[in-house]
């Protein structure tokens, strides 16, 4: 059974949250004193610069966030895209839909509209697949923590992430999202992962990159059965 985008939704991506990119917490008590209101919150992928239910040392470090989730998702309807910084997620979040990059695309309607909800690193190629079914391997993951003396491991990945320029302009965009609409049979595809917060129309097809909640300090809100995006700060 597909989704229904409603009215009031909001979407959400790559904030790629830590502890020098908070803000997603504070987007998210805004929700939860309704200074923000909403029935329905859409996580697109990349919400945390990297979690996984495997690496201990990741969801200790990222607590706030999964409790402030997990105590929204009793109010409001939360759908959780996972990206290629957040995976293996459903543990975490009991009562939030969660889909792993094997089950998306998720379909939903939007009015008469059908819509393609994906993180956006899907149909990239093979070898990228591998690497992804590899890198989410609970087996794998679970022995990666075990070994993780003193968190050396762990630490360095953090480090590395930390440090990343995530924010920049994509040379020809709308070329890309031309060849991966392609790949869409739906009246609409909404994808977050290129932090570029651009539409495009080709034909009688729509394509949505939602923002980069840290890039951009934007969100997109459904109004009046469009999808708009709105500034935070």
């Amino acid at each position: 059974m597909s989704l229904n985008i409603k009215e009031n939704a909001i979407f959400i991506a790559d904030s790629h949250y830590n502890e020098n990119r908070a803000i997603l917490f504070d987007f998210l008590k805004k929700v939860q004193s309704k200074d923000i209101q909403t029935t329905q919150l859409f996580l697109m992928g990349d919400m945390f610069d990297f979690i996984c239910s495997q690496g201990s040392y990741f969801v200790n470090k990222n607590r706030d966030v999964i409790d402030i989730l997990n105590e929204l998702s009793k109010s409001i309807e939360i759908i959780y895209l996972e990206g290629n910084h957040d995976y293996n997620l459903q543990v975490l979040f009991p009562n939030i839909k969660v889909y792993s990059r094997a089950m998306q695309p998720v379909f939903a309607t939007f009015g008469d509209k059908s819509v393609a909800l994906t993180h956006g690193d899907l149909f990239i190629n093979k070898s990228y697949d591998i690497y992804c079914k590899i890198i989410r391997n609970g087996f794998l993951l679970t022995f990666l923590n075990l070994i993780d003396f003193n968190n050396w491991l762990t630490k360095k990945i953090n480090n590395f992430l930390s440090s990343k320029n995530i924010c920049h302009k994509i040379d020809n965009f709308e070329n890309l999202v031309k060849r991966r609409i392609e790949n869409f049979d739906n009246d609409i595809v909404i994808e977050g992962h290129y932090h570029q917060g651009e539409e495009f129309e080709f034909g009688n097809k729509k394509y949505i990159n939602i923002p980069s909640l840290f890039c951009s300090k934007k969100y997109s809100v459904v109004k009046n059965n469009t999808i708009s995006n709105m500034a935070f700060y």
